[in-house]
C-alpha cells in the first residue's frame, strides 16, 4: 500500500472520524455478526486517537460474539467517487476511484455504565453542527426504555490505518482537472489543492 495514500496526519484522522462517524463493526470472532453502528473517536492526553466510543443491541448477535471475543475491527468509509478519463487531458489515462477511509483494530469492552454517555455524546456530536440544542432527555419517559436495550462500549485502538487516496500520485494538472469535476462535492474537501 503506497505511503502516499496512508501518511495522514493526526488532525485528519480525528476530523474524517468525526465527519464519518458510520462504521462496519467487524468481530474476529465471527465477520457475519458485523454491524454499522455509529461510533466516537476519543483522544488521549497526548491528543492521539486512543477509544472509540459507542453502544450496540445488547442482544444482538454482534454483542455476543464480542462477549465471547472482545477483538474487532471497525472500517469507516468517508466520501468517494469515480475518477472519469473524461476529466482528465492526459492520453491513454485510465479511470479510478478516489475516497478516504478508516480501519481500526483494538478490544472491546461492553460497559453498561456507558451506555447513557455512550448516547448522551453522540446525540451532542450530531446536532451540534446544526446548531440543534436538541438532548436525549427530550425522549421522555421512553428513555430508560430504550437504554435497557443497548449497551455502551469503548474500544481500545490497537492499529490505525488509514487510507486517504485522493489523488495524490497524479500530477499538479491532473489533480485540478480532478479537483475541478468535483466542484461541491463533499471528497473535494480531502483532497490538496494545486
Amino acid at each position: 500500500m503506497s505511503a502516499l495514500y496512508t501518511t495522514v496526519s493526526t488532525a485528519d484522522i480525528l476530523r474524517f472520524a468525526a465527519e464519518n462517524p458510520l462504521a462496519w463493526i467487524v468481530p474476529a470472532a465471527d465477520p457475519d455478526d458485523a454491524i454499522l453502528m455509529p461510533l466516537l473517536m476519543e483522544t488521549g492526553a497526548d491528543g492521539a486517537p486512543a477509544t472509540l466510543l459507542g453502544h450496540l443491541p445488547r442482544s444482538g448477535p454482534l454483542t455476543v460474539r464480542l462477549r465471547e471475543n472482545p477483538r474487532a475491527t471497525c472500517l469507516f468509509l468517508g466520501p468517494h467517487s469515480y475518477v472519469s478519463p473524461r476529466w482528465i487531458s492526459k492520453p491513454g489515462w485510465a479511470p479510478t476511484w478516489n475516497f478516504v477511509s478508516l480501519k481500526v483494530t483494538g478490544t472491546v469492552t461492553l460497559d453498561d455504565t456507558l451506555t447513557e454517555h455512550a448516547v448522551r455524546t453522540l446525540a451532542t456530536h450530531m446536532e451540534a453542527p446544526a446548531g440543534s440544542d436538541w438532548s436525549i432527555d427530550q425522549v421522555g419517559a421512553r428513555l430508560p426504555g430504550l437504554l435497557r436495550g443497548i449497551i455502551g462500549f469503548r474500544m481500545q485502538i490497537e492499529m490505525l490505518q488509514p487510507r486517504f487516496k485522493t489523488g495524490q500520485d497524479e500530477s499538479a494538472a491532473s489533480q485540478a482537472e480532478i479537483h475541478a469535476h468535483l466542484d461541491g462535492h463533499p471528497l473535494q474537501s480531502w483532497m490538496t489543492k494545486p
